[in-house]
C-alpha cells in the first residue's frame, strides 16, 4: 500500500509487495467507513473481497476488478453512494449478500455467466439502477434482490429463473414487462408488491406455489391468466389485494384453493368465474370489497360454506350462477341472497349425452349422441368416441 497515512482515506493503491509477494485478499473491513476515500486500485492478483471491506465508503466513483477476482464478500460495498460504474470479471463466481446495497448512485451493472444465483438484498435501494445484463441465464433471483430499485426497466436473460425469492421484486415500480416468468416453478411472498406498472400477468405453466402479497397494491394491474397446466397450485393469503384496475381474472382448473383475502378490494373486478377444482375452499375475504363484482360462476358441483366475509361489500346486483342441479345445495351451505342480492340462477342443463364411458380396449367405437353405437359415421357430424365428444372430418 503506498501513500502516507493521511493520504490513505482518499486514495487506496493495493500493490503487491517487492518481494515478490502477492496480495490476493482484502480482509474484513480493511477499508470500512472511509467515507472520503475516492480512488481504489486493486492488484492484479486479487482473488477475494472480504465481507464489509469498502463498505459505507460513500465517496467511491469507480472500481475496475482484476481478471482473476473470484469472490466479493457479504455487503462488500454496500452503501457506497457515489459509486457509479461496475465491471465485474468474466471468472466471479460468488457475490455476497447485500454486496452493492444501497449503492443509490449506480445505473447499470453487466452479471457475467459465471454466476448463476443473485443473492439477497444484492441490489437493494440501489434507487438508480435500471439495467441489469446477463451474460447467461439465471436460475434464481434471491429475497430482495432488487427491493426498491425504483428506476429498473430493464433486464435480460431472465426467460430461464425458476425462483423468485419474497420481496425480489417489491418497489420496483418502474417495472412492467414481466416476460421472463415463463419458466418459474415458485414466486414467493411479497415479490412483486407495489410494482404499479405491471399491466398483465400470465402465469408460468409450471408454477406451484404463489406467494403471500405476490403482487398485492400493484395499482396498475388491469389481467391476471393462470393457464391449463399440470401442476396444482394454491394462490396465498392477499396475493393480488388491492389491484384497484384489476378487471379481468381467468382462474385454471388446476387452481385448487383461494387463500383469504386473495382479491381484497380489487375494486373494479366486475366478475369471476370459479372452476370446479377449487375443492379447497374460497378463504375469509378472498373477495371482499370488490364493488364492482356483479357476476359470480362457481362451477365446483359439491359447495362448501366459504370463509368469513368472502363476498362481504360486493356489488349489490351482484348474480350467483351455478351448475345445473345445484341451487338449493348452494344456498344449504350459505351462497344466499342475502349476499348474492342480484339472485343465484343456475347453468342450463347439459344437451344431449356428454360423454360415454367406454372399455379400456375400446379404442374407435363410435356412439351418436343418443347414445347408440355408428358402424360408419359420417363426416361433419358429432359422434361420442373413446369418451369424448368427436367431430368427424
Amino acid at each position: 500500500m503506498s501513500g502516507s497515512s493521511s493520504k490513505l482515506i482518499v486514495e487506496a493503491k493495493i500493490q503487491d509487495m517487492a518481494c515478490g509477494c502477492y496480495v490476493t485478499h482484502i480482509g474484513v473491513r480493511v477499508f470500512y467507513q472511509r467515507s472520503l476515500l475516492k480512488n481504489v486500485t486493486l492488484p492484479v492478483k486479487l482473488r477475494v473481497i472480504d465481507w464489509e471491506a469498502f463498505a459505507n465508503c460513500g465517496s467511491i466513483r469507480a472500481i475496475s476488478f482484476p481478471s482473476g477476482l473470484v469472490s466479493i464478500g457479504d455487503y462488500a460495498f454496500a452503501n457506497c453512494t457515489g459509486l457509479k460504474d461496475v465491471t465485474l470479471p468474466d471468472h466471479i463466481t460468488d457475490i455476497g449478500y447485500g454486496a452493492f446495497m444501497g449503492c443509490t448512485n449506480l445505473s447499470s451493472i453487466n452479471i457475467p455467466d459465471s454466476v448463476s444465483v443473485l443473492q439477497e438484498a444484492l441490489f437493494s435501494g440501489c434507487i438508480r439502477l435500471k439495467s441489469v445484463r446477463f451474460s447467461s441465464p439465471v436460475k434464481t433471483i434471491g429475497t430482495r434482490t432488487f427491493y426498491k430499485c425504483i428506476n429498473l426497466t430493464e433486464l435480460n436473460n431472465l426467460e430461464s429463473v425458476e425462483t423468485i425469492e419474497k420481496y425480489a421484486f417489491a418497489s420496483c415500480t418502474s417495472l412492467s414487462d414481466l416476460s421472463f416468468l415463463n419458466s418459474i416453478t415458485s414466486i414467493g411472498d411479497y415479490a412483486f408488491q407495489y410494482c404499479e406498472k405491471i399491466t398483465n400477468v400470465t402465469m408460468p405453466r409450471n408454477i406451484s406455489y404463489l406467494g403471500k402479497h405476490a403482487f398485492s397494491e400493484c395499482t396498475g394491474l388491469q389481467s391476471v391468466t393462470f393457464p391449463e397446466t399440470s401442476v396444482r397450485v394454491s394462490i396465498r393469503n392477499n396475493a393480488f389485494e388491492k389491484c384497484t384496475s384489476l378487471k379481468s381474472v381467468t382462474l385454471s382448473d388446476f387452481v385448487f384453493l383461494l387463500y383469504d383475502s386473495v382479491f381484497y378490494k380489487c375494486t373494479s373486478l366486475p366478475k369471476i368465474t370459479i372452476p370446479a377444482s377449487v375443492t379447497k375452499g374460497i378463504g375469509a375475504s378472498a373477495f371482499e370489497g370488490c364493488t364492482a363484482l356483479d357476476s359470480v360462476t362457481c362451477l365446483v358441483e359439491e359447495p362448501y360454506a366459504f370463509g368469513n366475509n368472502a363476498f362481504k361489500n360486493i356489488s349489490p346486483k351482484c348474480v350467483l350462477t351455478v351448475p345445473y342441479g345445484k341451487r338449493a345445495a348452494y344456498i344449504a351451505k350459505g351462497w344466499t341472497t342475502k349476499i348474492f342480492k342480484g339472485g343465484i340462477v343456475e347453468l342450463p342443463a347439459p344437451e344431449g349425452i356428454q360423454a360415454v364411458k367406454v372399455k379400456a380396449d375400446d379404442k374407435s367405437t363410435y356412439y351418436d349422441l343418443e347414445g347408440r353405437e355408428v358402424l360408419r359415421p359420417e363426416k361433419g357430424k358429432i359422434y361420442i368416441c373413446k369418451g369424448k365428444k368427436v367431430l368427424v372430418k
